[in-house]
């Protein structure tokens, strides 16, 4: 097994004013600051198990939660919309939906009803990209970004995760050529492929399946190539809550690995570590 390096170089590239610094004065990253009334709730893959649903639902207003699944990451987005939508009828939703349309109809007065109402929303796992490209720049996002302002709650799974950051990891590496270019087993500049995700983390970005798929240098890389972010890796059947207060909490079976950089070290000014925070369920952490 290929051991994980923690600890690699780096060349800062922006000032230490742009930096918040936390009360170890070691620490240095960009702030994060939830400016919505909302809760993000944000699942790590694997299986959609039950105290994570429930949350989702619990935030979106219990018995009077009105949720939406946005299934078009998925390869088979009817059908994983309807399934999707009937687990949360199971736990108790009674008010889940799907939507489900082509993309040049998404902002047909139809589909923009959809939304009417909606209290939660739910984003399905497949492809981040092919979300992104469907509903980037319409109204249907925007009805999206506003619902989370107001007070609604923000849910994905896998590719529902990754599209969480501003900073969205595609799941492909740039210098591997290989068909099958999902390895990341090396520390190398500039080998994650990014792209612009739907942004309700402007400075920290997300990494999913995380412990299981063993992607710890694939969120290195990445920090590495971005000065200042921060990183989270969140386990498959455990999920992060994002409050409106800017804490977070860990939730279901499993893990979440949370890396924060530290400032350069004196001397030849490029070595750059990150503090490594593990988080289990009911653990919570201040932004």
């Amino acid at each position: 097994m290929k051991k994980i390096l923690l600890i690699a170089a780096l060349f800062i590239v922006m000032p230490a004013c742009l930096f918040a610094q936390s009360k170890n004065s070691q620490l240095q990253y960009l702030p994060e600051k939830v400016n919505a009334k909302g809760t993000l709730v944000i699942e790590g893959g694997g299986d959609r198990i039950s105290v994570i649903l429930k949350t989702i639902i619990k935030y979106g207003g219990g018995d009077n939660a009105k949720l939406l699944v946005v299934p078009f990451a998925s390869g088979v987005a009817e059908e994983t919309g309807q399934n999707q939508s009937k687990e949360f009828k199971n736990l108790g939703c009674k008010n889940a939906d799907y939507i489900f349309c082509s993309k040049d109809a998404i902002d047909a007065p139809e589909n923009l009803a959809k939304l009417d109402g909606v209290t939660a929303i739910f984003f399905s796992g497949g492809d981040q990209l092919r979300l992104v490209d469907f509903l980037a720049g319409t109204k249907f996002f925007e009805r999206i970004k506003q619902i989370y302002k107001n007070g609604g709650v923000i849910s994905g799974t896998s590719a529902g995760a990754a599209i969480m950051s501003r900073i969205m990891l595609t799941g492909r590496s740039v210098t591997d050529t290989a068909e099958d270019s999902h390895e990341f087993n090396y520390i190398r500049h500039n080998d994650v492929e990014i792209a612009k995700g739907f942004g309700f983390l402007n400075n920290i970005i997300v990494d999913q399946h995380f412990i299981t798929r063993r992607r710890q240098v694939r969120l290195i890389n990445v920090l590495l190539d971005h000065p200042g972010y921060r990183g989270i890796g969140i386990d498959e059947e455990s999920a992060v809550v994002v409050k409106p207060n800017s804490t977070i909490e860990v939730i279901g079976n499993s893990n979440v690995m949370l890396f924060e950089p530290y400032k350069a070290i004196a001397g030849n000014g490029h070595a750059k570590s990150f503090k490594l925070t593990i988080l289990y369920p009911g653990d919570t952490y201040n932004l």
